[in-house]
């Protein structure tokens, strides 16, 4: 492992361990493991499991950017996907690119054309999310045509968070599910009276997202943060991000 790429795991592992939430956590991960594994598009996927019909459900997914989502969650609902669903299925977290199980690959086949085929991809590389047994997410990276495919060195590094990203998503889903560690930003939310809305923003910030990743995260405009962090500051009685940050340790 090269030493940038050395630094980028150390503050994506770091990032992952301070997220309370499993929407701050996938925000946070797509957002930072851009630096490390380049795409153009990203998605995770959560996954619900019926124990008794063994079924597989696939949840909202949380993408970028943000204008993803509609076709990932079309994708997702389909039946007859039996790739993904093998995927969902596996009872221990591994990744996998297209190209090494699918000999023509999946994205010039007609039903995969019908969702996908204006956004002109090549090229996937999964990681399914998986702690004590429990299926909880998928992880999906994309590249589009004109592109390198994703290289065994990238795969290494995906396999290589793998544990951390399963724990971490596990704690938030099952350990952290209420965020209201005290002084936290759920509390904070709470307290203040702040909408949903500034309230994810409230979440990013105590990730330490600067304005540019909030913006792709939550697909907003730079004037439209602005008014929700003008928001967040008068109901918390701050004036500045530095203020609002100390009311979060």
């Amino acid at each position: 492992m090269e030493r940038n790429q050395f630094l980028l795991y150390n503050e994506i592992l770091y990032r992952l361990n301070s997220c309370r939430t499993v929407r701050a956590l996938s925000l946070t991960l797509l957002n930072q493991l851009k630096l490390l594994i380049p795409y153009t598009y990203a998605s995770v996927i959560p996954i619900q499991v019926d124990p008794a019909a063994g079924e597989v459900f696939h949840g909202e997914p949380v993408s970028v950017p943000e204008a993803f989502t509609r076709v990932e969650k079309a994708w997702g609902e389909r039946t007859d996907q039996w790739y993904t669903l093998w995927l969902s299925h596996a009872p221990e977290s591994m990744v996998i690119r297209d190209r090494d199980i699918l000999k023509d690959g999946r994205f010039s086949s007609p039903a995969y054309d019908s969702y996908f085929g204006s956004y002109a991809i090549h090229d996937c590389m999964q990681m399914n999310l998986v702690h004590g047994g429990h299926s909880m997410a998928r992880l999906a990276l994309y590249r589009t045509k004109g592109e390198e495919f994703f290289s065994d060195g990238e795969a290494f590094l995906l396999r290589a968070l793998s544990g951390h990203l399963c724990l971490a998503y596990y704690n938030c889903l099952f350990g952290w599910q209420t965020g209201e560690e005290a002084g936290g930003p759920a509390e904070l939310a709470r307290t203040r009276d702040l909408t949903h809305r500034e309230g994810e923003v409230l979440e990013l910030v105590y990730q330490d997202l600067d304005n540019p990743a909030i913006m792709a995260g939550l697909g907003i405009s730079r004037s439209t943060l602005h008014k929700h962090l003008q928001s967040i500051y008068r109901k918390c009685g701050v004036s500045s991000r530095w203020e609002l940050k100390k009311l979060l340790k």
